[in-house]
């Protein structure tokens, strides 16, 4: 279990901005502030605003637009700069680059010095044998495109340093199989292994990251275990009492598994859910 650190005050050198207050970045400005950075997160409404301001958390207005450079304010007035944004659907590649073009200008402007890019392992081809962070990225469908593209495009900037850390599917609290009718919306290569994390790991494993400042690296992150997505599933229909579909017959495909060695040898980071059939027999823990 990565180790938890006392609160102390936040000074100019612990100032965060985080780029989407989603899914996982809300739970990761909430979990860093706690610990004493002092964090701003942004997001694209006035109502999510509103919805951030009330947890006690600064926030800030902003969707980044192929047009022009977002603009300035105390948002960019932070040293780290942590981006949780997912490949937007709908929008081609040319504008997504063009979106991150304006904000590496709004980043490099406001003086940003390290940037933490949470990718994702669609990066790697879907039959690596064994995906690691050596291995030649050769992404297939559009959202690993696009996301290998960005990559790129904040790593070659030399006014920042730039950790890429590409995240397995994220599951837990309520993205985990509840039902019969969720499993058959999901069912899709059952047979080869998985690559997920939980999110409370891909929190502490933001934190750490910027606790040991490890920046201009690459990391993959995903649990220990590769169960298959066949197994996965009879473990939460076991777990959460409901009847599983039927899946039809075992079909083996040439699948990958990704490796998180080096990010567990860097960081010294122990996985609080090593397996993912662990946790429909334990609960999760609270990332705040």
């Amino acid at each position: 279990m990565a180790i938890e650190l006392p609160i102390v005050p936040a000074s100019t050198s612990q100032r965060i901005s985080v780029l989407g207050g989603g899914w996982l970045g809300l739970p990761l400005a909430r979990y860093l502030q706690a610990r004493g950075y002092e964090v701003a997160v942004s997001r694209t409404t006035a109502a999510g605003v509103a919805e951030v301001r009330a947890l006690g958390l600064a926030a800030f207005e902003l969707a980044l637009t192929a047009e022009a450079a977002p603009p300035a304010s105390a948002f960019w007035d932070a040293p780290t700069l942590l981006i949780t944004v997912p490949p937007q659907r709908g929008k081609s590649a040319d504008e997504q680059l063009a979106q991150y073009a304006h904000l590496i200008e709004r980043a490099r402007a406001g003086g940003v010095r390290q940037v933490l890019y949470v990718s994702s392992t669609s990066v790697y081809a879907d039959d690596e044998p064994l995906a690691t962070e050596e291995s030649e990225p050769a992404p297939t469908k559009p959202g690993g495109i696009i996301v290998r593209q960005l990559e790129q495009m904040l790593q070659r900037e030399t006014t920042f340093r730039t950790t890429v850390l590409r995240f397995g599917g994220l599951i837990g609290y309520d993205r985990l199989p509840d039902s019969a009718a969720a499993i058959q919306r999901r069912s899709r290569a059952l047979d080869t292994p998985m690559n997920v994390i939980h999110r409370d790991d891909c929190v502490r494993i933001v934190h750490e990251i910027v606790r040991q400042r490890a920046w201009g690296e690459v990391l993959n992150a995903c649990a220990d275990a590769h169960p298959t997505r066949r197994s996965y599933y009879a473990a939460a229909a076991r777990a959460r009492h409901f009847t599983l579909p039927d899946l039809g017959p075992e079909q083996p495909q040439p699948a990958k598994v990704v490796s998180s060695e080096k990010l567990k040898a860097r960081l010294h980071y122990r996985f609080l859910f090593p397996d993912p059939l662990a946790l429909f027999a334990q609960p999760a823990r609270d990332a705040t």
